[in-house]
């Protein structure tokens, strides 16, 4: 009997256990905050965005409508014809940038000053020559034309003015985007044909002349040079207009991870090495001449498209595919586009919303898949639509302790997401929490969106490379 009892005694102390621990569990799950995630796949169609991609030569119409970019070489013989006198009005409509500046497009600029052609010319003013004249004409392989002698302290002097003109014309708005260091050598590709006579490049000294006026000319734009020259100033990007030349393309690497010899003047450090240049400032260049880009995007495709990524690039202009010139091409030609550039995503949203409380902790990670980051100032932020019948007027009342995170924009309630898009590099991912107003989610029929800013216009101007629903450049993550 006493054992009877023992147990009896002990079996009741279990079950007053486990009801105590069950009550315990529903006032957790009670009040514990409701978790909902969602995972996105990954698009990699071919995207048009603001930055990269081709820069088609701005007179190419039909390329140019198809591109976020244009691309101009600007001579000085075309400039300033005639000493202080500078041609804008004609530079303006003889290169299509009043229409491609109101359409919202962006200028990748090189300035030059001798371009080789099939006749004998010059790419600098008659006044220029006539002051200097110490450079020779040449009839080349390249073609004919004239070369300065760049160590003229009178060229000198007259480029930093020229250059000085040409960043206060395009300071009034951010259309010119890029500018790639031009100025010296043939094509303005820092490098002269100095067997058949014609002036050697000049040396650092000199060579530093000619960086230090892009400088102060222009202070938003991204400039680049053809190769990691010593001098070389912080924040510089690299170009290479032999893209599709395995073998060029693969020098033109090795320069910039190991710098060393130029071989123009025989400097044993006149290049820098600058391996992991693209993670800060931009990689641009154009498709070779010396390669038919059919066969470049046909036969050598996969090797060309290896090459691409290895250098990071952000644009390729201003010789890009010309799919009825260069045979069936279309698909190689986009498919070297889902290689350049920045690719933004967001891969997954976590939601957690408490039981009581005003806010829904969202968590996002975006991902970058693209090749380099963007390097102007944009902003992920997350958009809130309410349907028609919401109480649309009281948005400020529901927001109030959100400051800006709060403001309407684009018909909807606008959230910045602190992430530095700038810093996200290739394959990386970065996460971050918002919260939200829980008001906001109990809308039948609300919508969560996200997008990517323009710094200075606020409006979403990228498109992510999500498998979601797009409504403009917006990417739909959550609906009720």
């Amino acid at each position: 009997m006493a054992k009877r009892g023992i147990r009896s005694v002990v079996a009741i102390a279990l079950l007053v256990v486990v009801a105590i621990l069950s009550i315990g569990a529903i006032k957790m799950n009670f009040f514990s905050p409701a978790v909902r995630s969602y995972k996105y796949a990954r698009d990699d169609s071919f995207l048009l965005n603001p930055y990269v991609g081709y820069a088609p030569s701005s007179t190419s119409t039909s390329l140019c409508e198809n591109a976020t970019l244009v691309y101009m070489n600007l001579l000085w013989s075309e400039l300033e014809p005639n000493e202080g006198d500078y041609r804008w009005d004609e530079i303006e409509e003889n290169y299509d940038l009043k229409r491609w500046r109101a359409e919202g497009k962006n200028l990748v600029l090189r300035f030059v000053c001798d371009l080789p052609s099939d006749e004998e010319h010059m790419d600098i003013p008659n006044w220029l020559y006539d002051k200097t004249g110490d450079g020779e004409f040449y009839d080349i392989e390249y073609g004919r034309g004239y070369g300065p002698d760049y160590g003229n302290e009178v060229f000198i002097q007259e480029h930093e003015k020229v250059i000085a003109e040409i960043g206060r014309h395009f300071s009034g708005d951010d259309f010119l985007k890029y500018v790639e260091l031009g100025s010296l050598g043939h094509w303005g590709e820092w490098h002269t044909y100095y067997p058949a006579g014609i002036p050697r490049m000049p040396e650092k000294e000199i060579r530093e002349k000619y960086v230090k006026p892009y400088l102060t000319a222009f202070p938003n734009a991204r400039l680049l040079m053809r190769r990691p020259f010593a001098e070389l100033p912080e924040g510089f990007g690299v170009f290479n207009d032999m893209t599709g030349h395995a073998q060029d393309t693969h020098t033109w690497l090795g320069w910039i991870e190991n710098g060393g010899e130029y071989n123009e003047t025989g400097e044993e450090d006149g290049l820098k090495a600058a391996p992991e240049i693209w993670k800060k400032a931009p990689v641009g260049g154009e498709f070779t001449s010396s390669i038919p880009i059919s066969t470049m995007l046909g036969e050598s495709f996969d090797e060309t498209l290896s090459m691409i990524s290895k250098s990071h690039m952000t644009f390729i202009g201003p010789k890009v595919p010309e799919p009825k010139k260069s045979g069936d091409i279309e698909k190689q030609s986009k498919e070297v586009l889902a290689k350049v550039g920045y690719r933004y995503r967001v891969s997954s949203l976590g939601m957690k919303s408490p039981l009581f409380g005003k806010t829904v902790t969202f968590s996002v990670i975006m991902v970058n898949d693209g090749v380099c980051p963007i390097y102007f100032d944009n902003r992920a932020v997350l958009y809130f639509y309410l349907p028609e019948g919401s109480d649309i007027d009281n948005y400020a009342d529901i927001c109030d302790g959100f400051g800006k995170e709060g403001t309407e924009a684009q018909g909807m309630l606008r959230f910045e997401l602190p992430i530095d898009l700038m810093s996200l590099q290739q394959d990386e991912s970065e996460s971050c929490e918002i919260e939200i107003p829980k008001q906001l989610t109990e809308y039948k029929g609300a919508r969560l969106y996200v997008g990517i800013e323009d710094g200075k216009s606020s409006e979403p101007k990228v498109s992510l490379s999500m498998s979601e629903v797009r409504e403009g450049r917006l990417s739909l993550l959550w609906q009720r």
